[in-house]
């Protein structure tokens, strides 16, 4: 008898498969600001970015730079007409200068709207427009949007908390405007012919122009140059001749302010502001109280502003110094205070929350000394600080 063995041998194959995960981050463009206030200035994009940089250094550095060239942080622009604040392809924002150069209406419009025009105006009161029909009627009012979700838009109070001199408060409405690209604009509205159109932008793919600059490190802006020509613009038809609108302006400055060196003289009150005298050298006699208002802190991002506040004060009276410091207050915390919590706070572990740098800080007050070790970095906007705004 004869015995056979089979024997069957199985083979395993492992196929290994090497899975390669490409993440690719997208970089936003830098975020850029601008605002026009006063008789009137401007505070390019370039100029913001530099406040901005500045607020960053610690305390002695930021003064040593400071009073190295003030003229470096704020453009001086006295004349009335219509002008582009912010030219590019997409976006166009329109500013009109009345009287001695006040910001009385700006409209924002362009293919970003789908060539919807959105206007604001504040003269004898507000009056506010979506493709020439009123909206928003009434202060506070409820919040406006277009059908296409294209713009919205909300009124909101402005304060800078403080009294200052003889009692003026610094206290204002303002309208709140969300748009497309990414695109915000606070307009402070504390009276007729001195709003403060404050936005705040990506950088444009093709570029962006105007008296706001081309956020390329061009300083010096030629104002002058970026008239609004009349079948551009975005602005409503003007009721008076230019000449009118100027002695209506001059009249109610002529009646609000003259300053203390004419009453002196023996001068009226209603007597003409000789804008060349303040121009010339009759600021300095407001230099002692636009200082106290502004050097509330000891951080010298709001002593940008002593210059053109001495100009405001002697051409548009004493209420002048409590809206620069409302102007100061806003660019330092649209501009500033972020940048300058993220380079000053001293954390010892990420937080993941929200935190600022806050100059007014002090023992004890919400949110301060988030880091443990600065009085001056807070929490915001976030839990238990979330009435803290974060920029």
């Amino acid at each position: 008898t004869t015995t056979m063995t089979t024997t069957t041998t199985t083979t395993t194959t492992t196929t290994t498969t090497t899975t390669t995960t490409t993440t690719t981050r997208t970089t936003l463009p830098e975020e850029i600001s601008c605002i026009a206030y006063g008789d009137p200035h401007v505070i390019t994009f370039d100029q913001a970015r530099k406040i901005r940089e500045l607020g960053m250094l610690t305390h002695e550095e930021m003064w040593r730079q400071a009073y190295t060239n003030l003229d470096a942080y704020i453009t001086t622009f006295m004349d009335s007409g219509d002008y582009w604040l912010l030219k590019s392809p997409q976006i166009s924002v329109q500013a009109r200068y009345e009287g001695l150069g006040g910001v009385c209406e700006v409209a924002v419009g362009g293919p970003f709207l789908q060539g919807h025009v959105f206007r604001v105006s504040h003269q004898a009161s507000i009056h506010i427009t979506w493709d020439g029909e009123p909206v928003l009627p009434s202060y506070p009012g409820p919040e406006f949007s277009d059908e296409q979700g294209l713009i919205r838009a909300s009124f909101i109070d402005v304060s800078y908390g403080d009294e200052f001199w003889d009692g003026v408060g610094a206290r204002s409405p303002a309208l709140e405007l969300t748009l497309p690209f990414d695109v915000r604009m606070t307009i402070v509205m504390p009276r007729a012919c001195r709003m403060s159109p404050f936005l705040t932008m990506r950088k444009q793919e093709g570029g962006q122009d105007g008296q706001c600059g081309k956020a390329e490190g061009d300083d010096k802006v030629n104002m002058s140059h970026w008239r609004v020509d009349h079948p551009d613009s975005l602005l409503s038809p003007k009721m008076l001749p230019l000449e009118a609108q100027r002695a209506v302006a001059a009249h109610d400055f002529h009646t609000t302010h003259a300053s203390s060196r004419r009453m002196a003289d023996g001068g009226s009150a209603t007597e003409g502001i000789d804008v060349d005298l303040c121009i010339e050298g009759a600021q300095e006699e407001f230099a002692e109280p636009c200082e106290r208002v502004l050097n509330q802190t000891g951080n010298a991002i709001p002593m940008l502003f002593l210059e053109a506040c001495k100009l405001d004060v002697c051409v548009g009276g004493p209420e002048m110094l409590a809206y620069t410091a409302m102007v100061a207050s806003q660019v330092y915390q649209k501009v500033v205070a972020a940048a300058a919590g993220a380079a000053l706070c001293e954390f010892a572990h990420p937080p993941g929350h929200s935190y600022i740098w806050d100059p007014t800080c002090s023992m004890g007050v919400l949110g301060c000394l988030a880091d443990g070790k600065n009085i001056e970095c807070r929490y915001c906007g976030f839990g238990p600080y979330e009435s803290i705004p974060c920029p």
